[in-house]
């Protein structure tokens, strides 16, 4: 029998149009393939966001397929500094774009992963990963969490737009979290080069929810960042409304506040329509905290102006809950419209009113769409989809490098 090292060559020699088919018969001589070896980019809690979630789920998806190089971009001091041009921020993104070409000559990663911005700023940032991976002629996948990023784009000035394209041209694929997302590339990458892959969670409520919410108090939840954008202070306005008829409801507000002056926002409505004594701000939650809200909530409301696919929503989902949402981005795709949950326009406090108290008035409704919901999210939106969508394009990024 020929030595191991000779064993693998003639493999090769057996089959060097198939990887897969490589595998499978190095394995079958004892002989282990080493992984290919992958930097992620991408920042990590803390603070607690949409990003940082969503880079610690790509990681754990991905890491028996691939050696994870990971380069976390992260900025400890919270949500209010992410995006702010400030001298700390400079320092760090300097840093991490050194650290990002000492990574591809000292490790010679294979593929590169970046999630990349849809603002100027930030996305001259991403370009310090981006720029160095393409001089290196790695494949490259960019993966992008907003829906505007075709907006920003065509509102660019010509300059950035050059640098965009010059960044993203060569990437191998650029993933979108739904059918909404396709066209976001449109006049930077062709279409074949898309790849959808919507998010997914782990299933906090596989045992069952144990909702202990009662009829006769029912609880509202809203659970994410505290803005106008993301329809906080249209909520509490319909809280105005709904209160005349469901007096005993109340609304717990989860989540960090996005400015000061936001929160004196709020709190000049609450004071202006008396809402102190029916909702609740609990300030930035953990885990644990956060499933017990779930557990102890009757309906889910959020009606964000600003999204790509909310992990917030898919966590409701998980609980059982019936949402009420807006029609933008890739909700439509996740909630069902009347079936899972219901869905407004934002901005619209008389839509919110009204579907909020349609649910508030019948426990069947909210028994039906909230087992809707928690359907929908075993059939798509597990992390076990995630992952599998995941892997099937590192696979597919990992075949291009030949």
């Amino acid at each position: 029998m020929p030595p191991r090292s000779l064993a693998g060559k003639n493999l090769l020699g057996q089959a060097a149009t198939s990887p897969d088919r490589i595998v499978q018969l190095m394995k079958s001589q004892g002989i282990t393939p080493a992984k290919p070896a992958a930097l992620i980019v991408g920042p990590t809690p803390p603070p607690y966001n949409g990003m940082s979630i969503a880079n610690e789920f790509v990681q754990s998806s991905v890491r028996d397929a691939v050696r994870v190089i990971h380069l976390d971009i992260a900025d400890r001091r919270g949500l209010a500094n992410v995006g702010r041009l400030d001298l700390t921020n400079i320092v760090l993104a300097a840093a991490h774009g050194v650290k990002c070409v000492w990574l591809l000559l000292k490790e010679k990663p294979e593929v590169v992963y970046v999630p990349i911005a849809q603002a100027w700023l930030p996305f001259l940032r991403d370009c310090l990963f981006l720029v160095p991976a393409r001089i290196a002629r790695r494949r490259v996948i960019v993966h992008l969490h907003g829906n505007y990023f075709n907006r920003f784009y065509r509102q660019t000035p010509g300059v950035m737009r050059a640098i965009i394209r010059y960044a993203l041209g060569r990437a191998s694929i650029a993933i979108v979290l739904g059918k909404s997302g396709s066209g976001l590339f449109d006049g930077i990458l062709p279409a074949q080069r898309i790849r959808i892959v919507p998010n997914g969670i782990p299933d906090y409520f596989q045992d069952g929810t144990a909702r202990t919410g009662g009829v006769q108090k029912p609880v509202l939840l809203y659970l994410g960042l505290l803005s106008a954008n993301k329809g906080t202070l249209h909520l509490l306005q319909a809280l105005a409304a709904i209160k005349q008829e469901f007096p005993e409801a109340r609304t717990i507000f989860a989540g960090e506040w996005a400015s000061g002056k936001e929160k004196l926002a709020a709190g000049r409505i609450i004071e202006e329509f008396g809402l102190a004594s029916i909702v609740e701000f609990v300030g930035p939650v953990g885990l644990d905290q956060k499933l017990e809200l779930f557990r102890n909530a009757d309906v889910f409301v959020f009606p964000s102006a600003d999204e790509g696919h909310p992990y917030a929503i898919l966590e409701a989902m998980s609980a059982g809950l019936p949402i009420v949402s807006t029609n933008i981005a890739c909700i439509p795709e996740t909630v069902e419209d009347g079936k899972s949950g219901f869905l407004t326009e934002p901005g619209d406090v008389d839509g919110l009113v009204d579907r909020v108290g349609r649910l508030l008035r019948d426990g069947a409704l909210r028994g039906r769409m909230g087992t809707e919901a928690r359907k929908r999210f075993l059939e798509e939106y597990t992390l076990d989809r995630y992952a599998e969508r995941m892997n099937s394009v590192f696979a597919e990024a990992l075949r291009k490098t030949g």
